[in-house]
């Protein structure tokens, strides 16, 4: 089955405002993202504090992702989508004080990590859930390609390269920029239309089922429905193959292709360019080709370039295929986004939402540790070739699957 055709149409004036309050707080994230490292790195000498900042951001997920689904089911969620914002708000003006107090200490730093990772889980999970209350179904690809695209400048690029300047003028500064950008975001997204916060009614019942089963049901449908259940087992497999070769590409770009850091730097821009290529090519590409032959592209696309990279042994090639995969990265999570909002019923988008992301971070997780050993035991290649047998599996799974099955009735 083909996917539907682009619409015409231009996307509407209420997604628009949403897209500016989503590129507010991805640069917020991204500022985040460059300054806190640096504020760990000023309080200890120390490596562990800041893996340990980054841990505590990304395990929020695995505590958080059910719940989040089911707030965004349960709750309006453009308004799930500003509280959280400005709990982050709050968060980070605790520490601005602190700091200003120079009263930071490597406990305090994981535990604000942790509480603005937890808000973010919630903000995510209900960000996809408006998105389908503000487009037509046929602009799905176009509007995820955007909100893609500018995640990606503003978490890998602009992001952490403002960050890093502000924290250079002061420690506070960049805390204070950020949250500055978050009261910016809560802003357009009170302005939303009515429609972004309906909550969709659920099925008429006796009682209400347990909390359990409530936050599990979103993970229930999934493994009820084979489509978007390959989607998520193929999207783990991708997670954990780029997270393996991914965390030891600095080692590599040192020792394989004796760059210094601002080498490695340029590689990363390199990769920041192709996801945001990426990302405007996904709705073009997702209008002309049935979504089983994007996203089987798509995912070869993310892990056999680790395959080139590890013959190849040249910046410039490795470069190149760094663009490659992370284009490919973006075009799969642009259409694999707009198929489980297209497929999902309304009622349980945000836990399906929340299942799927809790394996995408768990798998994550998984995949840099794994990539660690193997390159300890085999090789530093070896994460590399293991990530272009994942993705050949994973896009033939989806290939199968697609091929043998409809899209579920909503």
């Amino acid at each position: 089955m083909a996917a539907p055709a682009v619409a015409d149409r231009s996307l509407p004036p209420s997604f628009r405002r949403f897209w500016a309050s989503a590129a507010a707080a991805n640069v917020a994230d991204g500022i985040r993202a460059g300054a806190l490292p640096l504020i760990a790195a000023a309080v200890s000498e120390d490596a562990f504090p800041v893996a340990l900042i980054a841990a505590c951001q990304q395990g929020a997920w695995l505590v958080f992702g059910l719940g989040a689904g089911l707030a965004a089911d349960r709750l309006p969620p453009a308004r799930l989508v500003a509280a959280a914002d400005l709990l982050r708000v709050v968060v980070l003006s605790a520490l601005l004080f602190l700091v200003l107090a120079d009263a930071v200490t490597v406990p305090l730093l994981a535990a604000t990590a942790f509480a603005l990772g937890a808000a973010e889980t919630f903000r995510d999970t209900a960000g996809h859930s408006v998105l389908p209350r503000l487009v037509a179904e046929a602009q799905l690809e176009r509007a995820n390609g955007r909100l893609i695209g500018t995640e990606i400048v503003g978490n890998e690029f602009l992001g952490p390269l403002i960050g890093a300047l502000l924290f250079a003028t002061a420690m506070f500064v960049p805390l204070a920029v950020d949250a500055s950008a978050l009261v910016v975001a809560v802003i357009l997204v009170l302005t939303l239309p009515r429609a972004a916060s309906t909550v969709a009614a659920p099925p008429a019942r006796e009682e209400r089922p347990r909390l359990l089963t409530e936050l599990l049901g979103g993970a229930r449908w999934l493994l009820g429905h084979p489509r978007l259940a390959v989607v998520t087992c193929a999207a783990s497999a991708i997670a954990f193959a780029d997270a393996a070769w991914w965390s030891v590409l600095v080692v590599y770009s040192g020792s394989v292709l004796g760059l210094p850091e601002a080498g490695f730097g340029l590689l990363l821009a390199a990769g920041a360019v192709g996801g945001t290529a990426g990302a405007a090519c996904a709705a073009r590409l997702a209008g002309r080709f049935p979504p089983h032959l994007v996203l089987s592209s798509s995912a070869l696309l993310c892990g056999l370039p680790a395959v080139v990279v590890a013959a190849s042994g040249t910046t410039a090639v490795t470069a190149v295929m760094l663009a490659l995969s992370s284009g490919g990265f973006a075009l799969w999570n642009v259409v694999a986004l707009s198929t489980r909002q297209r497929e999902a019923p309304r009622e349980l988008l945000g836990r399906v939402t929340g299942a799927h992301r809790v394996v995408l971070f768990g798998s994550g997780t998984a995949g840099a540790l794994t990539g660690g050993l193997l390159a300890d035991w085999l090789g530093l290649t070896a994460p590399f070739h293991l990530a272009g047998a994942l993705v050949v599996v994973a896009a033939a799974g989806v290939a199968v699957v697609f091929h043998r099955s409809r899209p579920p009735r909503r």
